[in-house]
């Protein structure tokens, strides 16, 4: 009887635990993954004007580069200045802010050459390759000026030679 008993606790309730946890995970999904490089066209309210030759708008087309951990991910631009976005992903919205506050201040308002403080964006699954439609917020208050963006996914090497 004894052993019986003991049998029933070392291996019944660890049994019972994992399938309380097998129904507890079942509604669980991972997020999608965004991870890689994409290609980025920053398309400013105003196209023309002299105070857009430095800065984040002087590199478009860029390349922007998303690392990804479970939902977190971080962001950067492949040009310096680059700031440095950390942020999430939920079902299929991004919401990023700028790593290091102090090197995003925007000293002039009236021109976009200060570092984007904000990414915000969401994801087309359906376009092939995926897409990213969103904006790049700079500054705070009164000075606040966004600029819309469009990345694509870069295609992965075994992509482009076929391999799969």
């Amino acid at each position: 009887m004894k052993s019986i008993l003991l049998y029933v606790v070392l291996v019944g309730l660890p049994l019972l635990g994992i399938v309380g946890l097998l129904q507890v995970g079942q509604s669980l999904s991972a997020p999608i993954s965004l991870a890689g490089k994409w290609n980025v066209q920053l398309v400013p309210a105003q196209p023309q004007g002299p105070a857009r030759q430095d800065g984040v708008l002087r590199a478009s087309p860029g390349t922007l580069s998303i690392t990804q951990s479970g939902p977190n991910l971080r962001l950067s631009f492949d040009h310096t200045p680059s700031p440095t976005f950390e942020g999430s992903i939920r079902d299929v919205t991004i919401n990023a802010t700028v790593l290091d506050r102090r090197t995003a201040a925007m000293p002039n308002p009236a021109n976009y050459t200060a570092a984007p403080i904000a990414f915000r964006a969401t994801v087309d699954r359906q376009a092939r390759p995926e897409r990213l439609f969103g904006i790049l917020i700079f500054g705070d208050g009164p000075s606040r000026a966004e600029v819309r963006l469009t990345a694509t996914r870069q295609r992965e090497d075994r992509e482009a030679t076929g391999d799969r």
